[in-house]
């Protein structure tokens, strides 16, 4: 909370300087805010305010191009006499923990055109899901890292090793 609350004071700084209260000048402070939060990451002590904000932009693009590939991929399919759906059921081992960063992941992924989150295993160590047009299982499973190794630096969980123990069943 601390570097939000700085980048906010040092937007409210910058408006008064300049003499003019607006959006723009709002806009304008935070981003030289968070560039001198950017600089002085050890002394302000905002490393992992700056880190976070930059792991959320990352994700935002990431999904924003995956939300777009999907989408013209399901349209080219509903154009076709005969389209190469395969559809299936995967259980993917989540390295993802806590209950925001799972329903989180769920939720991405059923937004994503061709996929839809169905649920966890009792422990939450285990997400279920269905999966279109994905040639195996273990491709489904590469496209689900694909967006749980987007959002672990959102949550300062790093990328760590998948579980072994469902990579094999395919």
């Amino acid at each position: 909370m601390r570097g939000v609350s700085l980048n906010i004071l040092l937007a409210i700084v910058w408006t008064l300087f300049v003499g003019e209260f607006s959006l723009r000048e709002l806009v304008i402070g935070m981003l030289l805010g968070f560039a001198i939060l950017s600089i002085f990451p050890l002394s302000l002590g905002t490393g992992n305010y700056v880190g976070r904000a930059l792991a959320l932009v990352r994700f935002v693009l990431f999904f924003a191009r995956e939300l777009t590939v999907a989408n013209i991929q399901v349209a080219l399919w509903a154009l076709r006499p005969h389209p190469p759906l395969h559809p299936m059921i995967i259980a993917y081992p989540l390295r993802l923990r806590g209950d925001n960063g799972q329903t989180v992941l769920a939720a991405i992924i059923t937004l994503m055109p061709g996929s839809v989150a169905m649920g966890f295993n009792p422990e939450r160590s285990v997400l279920y899901a269905h999966v279109i047009g994905a040639e195996n299982p273990r491709a489904a499973r590469a496209s689900l890292k694909k967006v749980e190794d987007a959002l672990l630096p959102l949550y300062g969980q790093g990328s760590a090793a998948a579980p072994a123990a469902l990579e094999e069943n395919a």
